[in-house]
């Protein structure tokens, strides 16, 4: 096959039809297979310009070119085996939440529905058609979708560059966030660590990963300031989130002495631990501290995630510089600090009644 000079086919009468027969490669195979195509009406052109007309045809169809052979001759890839490839050499240069989310996303749902499928089969419309079927069906989230193609995107990669895909829309809805008032409830209510981890977790919006991680000798306070260095996944200490999340956050006095009073004369290990000697676990303290007290004070159910949007809105209203909004809170981007900002309605009408 690899020495033939090329094909220029045959053309033959069907009816009142000129047809042109010839053989294509076929991957897996040394057989090549013969194909048929109609050219045109035999009243409305003779036979020697059906031939014409045909080897135009092969030639736009490149079946004489060598790379159409190569390409036929090529193994066929399937997504099953460039997903195995990607999370044994790719995914563990990721963070172990993004590991451990990806995984899940490639079992659960990415290998069952592309696994078999040839990677050169999966275009823009295969993965469109994927992405409505699962909005039709209704069991999944705009964001869980939404985080799915992000996974798949990683795993296809260059060609999904040019594609369009329309992902479902992502409802809007404002992220709870405790108020100053709200959060000093929940410190004079609080027990042990977590009255001076929820008073920290506010003055500083660290995320929960990061005050989870906090060793004593982050603290600085003789200058009032919290070094974050490191975070948490589950029982692991971990790289912060991203360059920004390395940092130094002011804190004040009030704070600070909270934190210190708690310490006692420790001046080594983890600030905030479980019973164990191991790092706090952001579900666990949710679930079987933080939301059981939000109920035993009467105020709306919040995550630890509440005190970093708060911290924020309230620098926000503060009229703070959203620089140094971001540098305190460790975001890459202000856009990114825009979406953690919330205004009470009280600030609004104040700030109403004031320009008015």
């Amino acid at each position: 096959m690899s020495r033939r000079g090329g094909q220029s086919g045959t053309v033959v009468r069907k009816g009142n039809w000129w047809h042109g027969r010839y053989y294509i490669d076929v991957a897996g195979s040394t057989t090549r297979a013969r194909k048929s195509v109609a050219i045109g009406r035999c009243d409305e052109m003779t036979k020697p310009e059906a031939r014409r007309k045909l080897a135009v045809m092969l030639h736009e169809l490149g079946v004489n070119d060598n790379s159409y052979l190569e390409k036929a001759l090529a193994p066929v890839k399937l997504f099953s085996e460039q997903a195995e490839w990607w999370e044994a050499n790719v995914l563990p240069m990721h963070k172990p939440s993004s590991q451990n989310s990806s995984h899940y996303i490639l079992k659960k749902h990415l290998i069952p529905y592309f696994g078999q499928m040839p990677m050169d089969s999966i275009s823009e419309s295969t993965v469109q058609e994927w992405i409505s079927g699962l909005k039709l069906q209704g069991k999944l989230g705009p964001k869980t979708i939404a985080n799915m193609w992000k996974v798949l995107k990683l795993i296809i990669g260059k060609p999904t560059r040019e594609w369009t895909i329309r992902l479902p829309e992502i409802p809007e809805t404002e992220q709870r966030y405790f108020t100053p008032k709200e959060t000093q409830e929940l410190i004079d209510a609080a027990e042990g660590q977590y009255k001076a981890l929820f008073a920290l977790q506010f003055a500083t919006g660290m995320r929960f990963g990061e005050i989870a991680g906090l060793h004593v000798e982050d603290l600085d306070f003789s200058e009032l300031i919290v070094y974050i260095r490191r975070s948490t996944f589950i029982h692991q200490e971990v790289s912060p989130k991203s360059k920004a999340g390395y940092r130094e956050v002011d804190v004040d006095a009030g704070t600070m002495a909270i934190v210190k009073e708690y310490l006692g004369d420790r001046k080594s290990g983890r600030v905030f631990e479980s019973r164990n000697g191991t790092p706090l676990v952001n579900g666990n303290v949710n679930r079987f501290v933080l939301k059981p007290l939000c109920k035993k004070i009467g105020i709306p159910v919040g995550t630890t995630h509440a005190f970093r949007h708060g911290r924020v809105s309230v620098l926000q209203q503060g009229g703070i510089s959203g620089d140094l909004i971001k540098r305190w809170v460790g975001h890459s981007s202000l856009k990114t600090t825009s979406k953690y900002s919330h205004f009470t309605r009280e600030f609004r009408k104040e700030i109403a009644a004031k320009l008015g």
